[in-house]
C-alpha cells in the first residue's frame, strides 16, 4: 500500500513539475514554443522558420551594402540614384526574388548655382555655402557633392535687414513682437529643431518675411553634446543640415498631384498653384556662417530660450545696420524617380499584403539616413531568398519597397500609394517602416498602439548583439534610466511614440488606413543631411561592427513573417482603446485650462471609448479561442475585422484644410513637425481656442471611433 501510494506521489510529482515546466515554457516570453496568433504546432514550425531567417542577416554583407551604396551622393532623380535603384533590384533578384523597377515622374529642383549668402555691414562679406573636408573622411572631399540648399526652396534675390528668430516657430514671433521687432521685409535667421524646417519657412513666411536661413546651432547637434566630427559623432563646425522646406503638413508626395500619382494622364497643377510650396528663398548654412551672421547683430539682447551655443550674446537684430543678401537659383523640372518592388506572392491569402518599405535617396551619401535602412532590406531580402530557396513560401504575400524621393517630401512612397490605393485599402495588413535604421545601439520603436504588443514580442526573441540580453530587455531597462524607483516600476513595459509624419509610413496610415510602424537603433547622431553622414562615420562611430545592421534585419524580417503567416493577425485593439482614452484625458485637461469643455460633450466620447474598448476586449478574446479551435472561417472573420479597424479611423472628409490627411487619431500637427499632433483637429482647435472647432472634432472622432467598433462587431460569433 504504502509503496503504491509513493508510486502514484511520486507519478503525480512528476507530472506536476512537467506541466509547470511547460507552463513556463509557453508562458515566460522570449525563447519560447508559444507565438501570439499562432497554435501550438504552427507555432513550432513558425520558430524554426525564424530561427533560419535570423541566421543569414551577416554584418560582413551588411557592411558592403553599405559601402556601395555610399559610394557616391545620390540625390533623387540624379544618375547616381537610378544606380542604387539598380543595385538593389539586381542584389534581391540574385537572391530568387522578384524585383521590379516602379518610375514616376515628380516636380524636383537642383540648384542651378550655388547659393549666395552674402552679410552687409560697412563691407561685403559673401559667406560660404559649402561643407569643409575633413581628414579621414575620403569621400568628404567628393567633386559631386551638392553645395548646401534646401529642397523647394523658392528662387530669389532678396536684400533686407536681418532678425535672428531662435527656431522660427509661432511663439518665437510672438516673443520678438513683444520687444518690438518685426520680420516683414526682412531675413530671418532660425536654427534647427523643435519642429520641421518646412514649418520654419512657412511661419516665415507668413509672418512676412522675404528670406529665410537656417542652421544647426551647436547647443542642438553640435560642440555642446560632444566631440565633433571626426573625433567624435557631432555635427563640426563647417557643417549644414539639406532638406526639404515643402509644407508636409499641408499635403506629402509629389506638389504638382496632391492625391493622385504622378504618372501619364494625371493633371497636374501648376507650380504656383501647388499649396505645400514655399514662396521665398530658404537656405541652410554651417554653424560657423551663423555665427559671422550673430555676431553684429544688435537690437534686443535674445528672450528667454533664444540663447544658443555660440560663445556670444544672441542679439535679435531688425536694425538697419546689419543686412543679408540672399540669393537661392533653383532649376526645377519634372524629373523621374525610381522605386524598387520586390514581392513574395502568399501560397494561401496572396490578396493579403504585408508590406516593408524604406528610402533610398540621401542628401548627399545617406549613410545613417537612409541606407543603413537599405543595407537592413537587403539583408532582409537575403534571408528570405534563402528561405524560399528552401521552399518556403509566406501564408500571406510580403512586399519590399524601395523608395526614392523621401527626402523632397516622402515622394517616392506617396506616388506609389495613392496608385495603387484602392489595392492597398483593400489587401494591406500593415506597413512596416525602417529609415535612418541604424545610428547607435538603442532601440526605438513608433507605431499603431495594436502593434505594440507583436514589436515587444518581437524584441524579446531577438538578442541585443553586444549585451547578449534580448533587445527588449535593453530598451526597457534604457527606457527606466533616469525615473524615480517608483516611475520605473510602474513603466511595465517599454514606451513605443506616436506616429506623426517625416517618415513613408504617411501615406499608408494617415491617407489610407494601414495599421504601421517604424523602429531603429538610435544613437548620438550630429551629422544629419550633411556629407558628413558616411561611411567612415558609420564605421567609426555609428555601428563599427554593422552588428546593430543585423539586428535591425532580424527584427523588420521577424516583424514581417509574423504577420504574413499567423492564424489570427497579431492585432490588439484594447491596447489602441486605452490610448485613445490617454489623449483623450490629456486634450479636456488642456481644454479646461482654457475654458473650452462646455463647447463639446464629453460624454459622448467617453462613451464611443468604452464602447471600443469593450468590443476590443470581446474580439481579444475570439481571436485567441480561434486560435486554439482552429476555426479557419472564424479566424478569417476576425481576420479582415482586425485590418479593417484602422480603415475605420480615416474620414475621406480630410482634416480641417488639410484634406490629404485623412486619419482622425493620427497625424501631424501644423507646426509640430514631424512629431504627431494626436487626436489632430481637436488638439489644434484647443491650440486656436477655437470653440465652435473643439465641437466639430470632437464629433468626427466620435463618428470614427463608432465606426471602429461596428468593424469590430464584425469579428462576432
Amino acid at each position: 500500500m504504502t509503496t503504491n501510494i509513493t508510486g502514484r506521489s511520486t507519478i503525480l510529482t512528476l507530472f506536476i513539475l512537467l506541466s509547470i515546466s511547460t507552463s513556463m515554457v509557453f508562458s515566460q516570453g522570449p525563447n519560447t514554443l508559444r507565438l501570439d496568433g499562432f497554435s501550438d504546432d504552427a507555432a513550432v514550425t513558425q520558430r524554426r522558420l525564424e530561427e533560419q531567417f535570423r541566421a543569414v542577416p551577416a554584418p560582413k554583407s551588411a557592411r558592403e551594402h553599405l559601402r556601395k551604396l555610399t559610394i557616391e551622393p545620390h540625390i533623387a532623380g540624379t544618375k547616381e540614384d537610378y544606380a542604387t535603384a539598380i543595385y538593389v533590384r539586381d542584389q534581391l533578384r540574385s537572391y530568387g526574388l522578384n524585383a521590379e523597377l516602379k518610375e514616376y515622374d515628380v516636380w524636383l529642383n537642383y540648384p542651378n548655382s550655388p547659393s549666395i549668402v552674402e552679410l552687409i555691414t560697412s563691407r561685403r562679406q559673401r559667406l560660404a555655402i559649402t561643407e569643409a573636408v575633413v581628414p579621414g573622411d575620403a569621400t568628404s572631399s567628393h567633386p559631386k557633392i551638392t553645395p548646401l540648399f534646401n529642397g523647394y526652396s523658392a528662387s530669389g534675390d532678396v536684400t533686407g535687414p536681418l532678425v535672428y528668430a531662435n527656431y522660427g516657430l509661432p511663439g518665437d514671433y510672438d516673443e520678438l513682437k513683444k520687444v518690438g521687432v518685426d520680420v516683414k521685409g526682412k531675413i530671418v535667421l532660425v536654427r534647427y529643431g523643435n519642429s520641421f524646417r518646412g514649418v520654419k519657412a512657412k511661419v516665415a513666411e507668413d509672418h512676412g518675411a522675404i528670406g529665410c536661413i537656417i542652421y544647426s546651432d551647436p547647443a542642438d547637434d553640435g560642440y555642446m553634446q560632444g566631440d565633433v566630427y571626426p573625433k567624435g559623432p557631432w555635427r563640426p563646425v563647417a557643417s549644414g543640415q539639406r532638406g526639404s522646406v515643402q509644407y508636409l503638413f499641408d499635403y506629402p508626395g509629389d506638389p504638382l498631384t496632391p492625391g493622385k500619382p504622378a504618372i501619364d494622364g494625371v493633371p497636374r497643377l501648376k507650380p504656383e498653384e501647388a499649396t505645400d510650396l514655399t514662396r521665398i528663398p530658404v537656405q541652410p548654412i554651417a554653424y560657423d556662417v551663423a555665427k559671422t551672421l550673430i555676431t553684429p547683430l544688435k537690437g534686443p539682447v535674445r528672450p528667454k530660450g533664444f540663447q544658443g551655443g555660440l560663445p556670444l550674446a544672441y542679439h535679435v537684430g531688425g536694425t538697419a545696420d546689419v543686412k543679408v543678401r540672399l540669393k537661392t537659383d533653383m532649376d526645377y523640372k519634372i524629373r523621374k524617380i525610381w522605386n524598387v518592388i520586390a514581392r513574395i506572392d502568399g501560397s494561401q491569402e496572396p490578396d493579403r499584403w504585408v508590406i516593408l518599405g524604406n528610402h533610398r535617396d540621401a542628401w548627399v551619401f545617406g549613410a545613417v539616413d537612409p541606407n543603413s535602412g537599405t543595407s537592413a532590406m537587403l539583408e532582409v531580402g537575403r534571408g528570405f531568398g534563402e528561405l524560399v530557396k528552401k521552399g518556403w513560401k509566406p501564408k500571406r504575400t510580403i512586399i519590399l519597397g524601395s523608395w526614392d524621393a523621401e527626402e523632397y517630401g516622402l515622394i517616392g512612397s506617396t506616388e506609389w500609394a495613392e496608385e495603387y490605393a484602392a489595392d492597398l485599402r483593400e489587401k494591406a495588413v500593415a506597413y512596416l517602416n525602417l529609415d535612418a535604421a541604424v545610428s547607435g545601439s538603442s532601440f526605438g520603436a513608433s507605431s499603431v498602439p495594436s502593434l505594440w504588443k507583436l514589436i515587444r514580442d518581437v524584441t524579446r526573441d531577438v538578442k541585443d548583439p553586444k549585451s547578449g540580453k534580448s533587445i527588449y530587455q535593453e530598451w526597457q531597462e534604457r527606457s527606466r534610466e533616469g525615473r524615480t524607483e517608483r516611475l520605473a516600476n510602474e513603466t511595465a513595459e517599454a514606451r513605443i511614440g506616436s506616429l506623426g509624419s517625416g517618415s513613408d509610413y504617411t501615406p499608408f496610415l494617415q491617407h489610407l488606413g494601414v495599421p504601421s510602424t517604424d523602429i531603429g537603433f538610435n544613437g548620438d547622431y550630429g551629422v544629419y543631411h550633411s556629407a558628413y553622414d558616411s561611411f567612415y562615420w558609420m564605421d567609426h562611430f555609428g555601428d563599427p561592427g554593422f552588428l546593430y545592421h543585423v539586428a535591425a534585419a532580424q527584427v523588420w524580417g521577424t516583424l514581417a513573417m509574423r504577420l504574413a503567416e499567423a492564424e489570427a493577425l497579431p492585432f490588439d485593439y484594447t491596447d489602441y482603446a486605452g490610448q485613445i482614452r490617454e489623449f483623450f484625458a490629456e486634450a479636456l485637461r488642456l481644454a479646461k485650462q482654457r475654458n473650452l469643455s462646455s463647447s463639446f460633450n464629453e460624454q459622448d466620447m467617453n462613451k464611443a471609448i468604452n464602447d471600443f474598448a469593450e468590443e476590443a476586449a470581446r474580439v481579444e478574446k475570439n481571436r485567441r479561442d480561434a486560435v486554439s479551435d482552429k476555426d479557419k472561417s472564424k479566424l478569417k472573420r476576425i481576420n479582415d475585422a482586425l485590418i479593417g479597424v484602422e480603415r475605420s479611423f480615416i474620414d475621406e472628409r480630410g482634416l480641417k484644410g488639410r484634406a490629404w490627411y485623412k486619419h482622425q487619431i493620427y497625424a501631424p500637427g501644423i507646426y509640430t513637425g514631424y512629431a504627431a499632433q494626436p487626436l489632430t483637429d481637436f488638439r489644434q482647435a484647443i491650440d486656436d481656442r477655437n470653440s465652435a472647432g473643439t465641437k466639430e472634432s470632437l464629433d468626427r472622432i466620435v463618428e470614427a471611433l463608432k465606426r471602429a467598433t461596428t468593424t469590430l462587431q464584425r469579428a462576432r460569433d
